[in-house]
């Protein structure tokens, strides 16, 4: 157990070590992952089981953090101890799970440096920390979004008043000096004043674009009620690749009663950022911004702007080796399915996407299903017995009990979907950064696993071929 600052829950730290005769040469790999979870709450009976008590319905295990995120730690583990016991590891798999991930990982970078002496050199680093877009098709993901967490406080001399005795247009009120300057940072639709905001993104690509004409065509061929192709993929890169402001709550000083001029008033914000943008600058960026435009009110309060957690964006590069490697082994272990028959619409066709990112105000962004969402994409999900891979009780110590002819000849091995993600994972380019190494994200869950939510679960055949995917990337990405 690495010990983390401020009582936070401790880094587990573990080896697996491969070949002793290549002790002076074995590659590493290093496996992130975070054993806390989000609470779970079954006062109203939601939950079909106790969300601490993991119990197995229908080939799911429901449970808090089944899918988020120790199922894919155990399959990673198991992965390692079957090739261990075969003397097939040929490298070094190191593990750092931490216990703060869903608290904005507090505590796991300073860990981290202060054993880096005893966590040694990395060649590559896995996590498997996310979810399929639908409830069928395997994915890998490339890109995630960082964030800036901040509090804007403005803070009056006088105390309390009430608006009644002390109201007038020559007082400074703290929330309206707040309101004001919060009003400076969006403009239309959205977009952020801050200056030089946008300046570091990059252009979409071809080859990007033509990742995002994978994804929607798979899905939209599974859900035409997903809408128009070129729609849908705009909406993913709104999430996906698209910076972004939020303002969440409002906190003010006095009892919450109308007549109040309160003293203190403050405002909690996050910004989402995309990859070439550095936290640390937009931080200080907008702390700069924020003084200035305040300084234009001509106020008598006091501005204080709070960093209160930043992380770091994170993109993949998708032709290393460990990508590679692990497009392959998803490829063998999920084998092929039958793909439905496409209906031969202008929607549907096999044509490039016209994408543009169209305003809020002129796409069905707000009544249509997300795609992100695990209601949208798992109801529209549907299976037919030729696409089902083999259930659970094909399995026995998650290999196949003896059947080799699980799927019918005509089918054919499918590429998984590559995918960018809106969320963050604070970790990810912080140890990319540290060991100067190349990072690969394996989701193992489904849409429908409702992480984070009542009745979170992992599907049994998930479990199994990710700890089979894992004992590939194991044992054939140090030969590389």
């Amino acid at each position: 157990m690495l010990l983390t600052e401020d009582t936070g829950n401790p880094v587990i730290y573990a080896r697996f070590r491969g070949n002793p005769e290549t002790a002076d040469k074995r590659k590493k790999i290093l496996f992130y992952g975070h054993y806390d979870v989000v609470a779970a709450n079954n006062e109203h009976g939601k939950w079909l089981t106790d969300p601490f008590n993991m119990e197995g319905i229908d080939g799911y295990l429901y449970g808090r953090g089944t899918s988020d995120n120790k199922g894919p730690i155990m399959a990673a583990i198991f992965a390692c101890a079957e090739l261990n016991a075969e003397h097939a590891l040929g490298a070094d798999i190191i593990f750092l799970i931490e216990g703060e991930e869903e608290s904005g990982s507090k505590g796991f970078a300073k860990a981290v440096q202060q054993h880096k002496d005893l966590i040694g050199n990395v060649d590559w680093i896995l996590l498997a920390n996310s979810y399929w877009l639908d409830d069928r098709i395997p994915c890998l993901t490339y890109g995630l979004r960082g964030v800036i967490h901040a509090t804007v406080q403005v803070e009056s001399q006088h105390p309390d008043l009430h608006s009644g005795v002390d109201g007038s247009a020559q007082l400074d009120e703290s929330l309206k000096d707040l309101v004001m300057l919060l009003s400076c940072l969006t403009g239309q639709h959205g977009r952020v004043n801050i200056p030089g905001f946008y300046d570091p993104i990059p252009e979409l690509s071809e080859e990007e674009k033509s990742l995002y004409t994978d994804i929607v065509e798979a899905l939209i061929a599974r859900n035409p009620g997903l809408g128009d192709p070129e729609e849908m993929a705009a909406s993913l890169m709104r999430r996906w690749r698209e910076a972004s402001l939020t303002i969440h709550r409002f906190q003010t000083s006095g009892p919450e009663h109308g007549s109040i001029i309160p003293r203190l008033a403050k405002a909690a914000i996050s910004m989402r950022l995309v990859p070439n943008q550095e936290a640390s600058e937009i931080a200080k960026t907008l702390q700069r911004y924020l003084q200035t435009e305040f300084d234009k009110l001509g106020s008598h309060n006091k501005l204080t702007v709070t960093i209160d957690h930043q992380a770091e964006p994170w993109l993949g590069d998708v032709h290393n080796q460990i990508f590679q490697i692990l497009e392959e082994a998803v490829m063998d272990v999920w084998g092929p399915f039958t793909e439905p028959q496409r209906r031969p619409s202008s929607s549907t066709s096999r044509r490039p996407l016209k994408i543009t990112l169209p305003l809020a105000s002129e796409t069905s962004y707000f009544t249509k299903p997300s795609p992100t969402t695990s209601t949208a994409l798992a109801n529209g999900s549907v299976m037919t017995p030729h696409m089902l891979p083999p259930p659970a009780s094909d399995y026995v110590n998650g290999h196949t009990n003896g059947k080799t002819d699980l799927h019918p000849p005509e089918q054919s091995r499918r590429k998984p979907l590559y995918i960018r993600e809106g969320g963050s994972i604070p970790a990810i380019r912080f140890l990319e950064k540290e060991f100067n190494a190349p990072a690969a994200h394996l989701p193992c869950g489904q849409a429908s696993d409702s992480a984070h939510l009542d009745n979170e679960r992992l599907r049994l055949v998930n479990l199994y071929k990710s700890k089979d995917i894992f004992r590939r990337v194991f044992r054939d990405l140090p030969q590389k």
